[in-house]
């Protein structure tokens, strides 16, 4: 008896594992490539609204020399305030995804374009994502450019 309910036991703590676990780390990867597209495509359309729609909704933006953006109405403002300043373009390129279950991290690269396509600013980002309501939403968003400061 002491041997079935252990192995029941562990039978459900692998059928919940799976049940959390949205998807392996290739789909994982492809989708969180996909909404970063769509985040670019928000971005090309000057769309802060598109931008938010994207974050989950406890997500919060990090940038530097800032306090935290926390909220999706406040995340949009700060995102339409970036594009309405001459940010045309935002080209994101993952370099690597860690994690499992309901949560990935994404280390990653981004650009910063003008409507002429002259590059504005480049830099690193770190996001953590989470899997809300079947989709991968930016639950943190942190960047900060590789471009030194100006000498004075």
């Amino acid at each position: 008896m002491k041997i079935r309910l252990r192995l029941l036991s562990v039978v459900l703590l692998v059928a919940a594992a799976c049940i959390t676990q949205p998807a392996n780390a290739n789909s994982v990867r492809s989708n969180i490539e996909a909404a970063n597209a769509q985040f670019s495509g928000a971005a090309a359309k000057g769309d802060g609204a598109g931008l938010a729609a994207l974050y989950a909704t406890d997500g919060q933006v990090l940038p530097a020399g800032s306090d935290p953006i926390k909220g999706l109405e406040a995340i949009q403002k700060f995102w339409q305030g970036a594009l309405d300043s001459g940010i045309a373009g935002i080209g994101l390129t993952t370099i690597e995804i860690y994690g499992h279950g309901p949560t990935a991290t994404e280390v990653g690269q981004y650009e910063l374009r003008d409507k002429n396509g002259k590059v504005l600013d480049h830099g690193k980002y770190v996001v953590v994502w989470k899997h809300e309501g079947g989709k991968w939403k930016l639950l943190r968003d942190m960047f900060s450019t590789n471009v030194p400061p100006a000498k004075q």
